[in-house]
């Protein structure tokens, strides 16, 4: 059946049983003819008059201006300007995030780490481990000692063993969470070469679990937290994970039958 498109007149097929409520040959001549018939009494969402409201800084009225009805119902200042000078802003000891003042920053960090590091020619101060993962230790304390965080005299270059081995309050409390052994073991938790999990408290007195072990490429020592170590191998740079993952496909590719 046959009728006209009420926006564009052109006709249109459509089946018997929506010859009296089809009036579009397409979303698009629908979207213009709203467009033009849908203003104010005339739509059927109107609620009368104009939306508007005050802002909560100066006391003006603001006029809805086509926006999104929602932005609009969200926005408590006419302007930035406004919200500059009357909004709340979170800053100091009032943000949810305050830490005692005195942040680090990361590029700081990264930079004082890298001087440190490159000083002692990227070798552990005290078990001489070269080409392992390496660490900045703080020699005193950076939190008691702000101004010494960013001095490279204050810094030591350790590699992960040997770093939490500084941080650990004790060898007792740094344990291997494998199985148990046989009841001729004394139930002490058995050997595990590889993925190593080991338990203890800081000398903050927080408690950590970290997996060590080597390096899937270069069997390098490396030191995760457990928790984003659990079903990952251990790699102990970027590099290594990389070249690690192209031989492990290319090899996959070559063993895989045709087809």
């Amino acid at each position: 059946m046959e009728i006209k498109c009420v926006q564009c007149g052109k006709g249109f097929d459509v089946l018997p049983y929506r010859a009296a409520t089809a009036k579009f040959c397409s979303y698009e001549c629908r979207g213009d003819w709203r467009r033009i018939n849908y203003r104010g009494e005339a739509n059927p969402r109107w609620t009368g008059g104009k939306r508007s409201k005050k802002c909560q800084g100066c006391g003006v009225t603001m006029e809805w201006s086509g926006e999104p009805i929602s932005t609009f119902r969200k926005r408590k200042f006419c302007t930035k300007a406004c919200a500059d000078e009357h909004g709340f802003r979170y800053s100091g000891e009032q943000h949810p995030n305050w830490t005692g003042g005195n942040r680090k920053r990361p590029n700081q960090q990264a930079a004082w780490a890298a001087q440190v590091i490159s000083r002692d020619k990227a070798t552990c101060r005290t078990c001489g481990a070269v080409g392992v993962e390496l660490h900045a230790h703080h020699v005193k304390p950076y939190k008691d000692h702000p101004e010494l965080r960013w001095q490279v005299s204050n810094g030591l270059t350790l590699c992960a063993r040997c770093h939490w081995a500084i941080h650990s309050a004790s060898n007792a409390n740094a344990v291997n969470s494998g199985n148990p052994q046989h009841e001729l073991g004394g139930g002490n938790p058995e050997p595990s070469p590889d993925r190593k999990v080991r338990e203890g408290v800081t000398t903050r007195g927080r408690a950590y679990r970290r997996v060590e072990g080597p390096c899937r490429k270069c069997g390098a020592f490396v030191s995760r937290r457990a928790s984003s170590a659990v079903g990952q191998n251990l790699f102990c740079s970027k590099s290594c994970a990389s070249s690690f993952n192209v031989k492990a496909g290319r090899i996959g590719r070559q063993k895989r039958p045709r087809q």
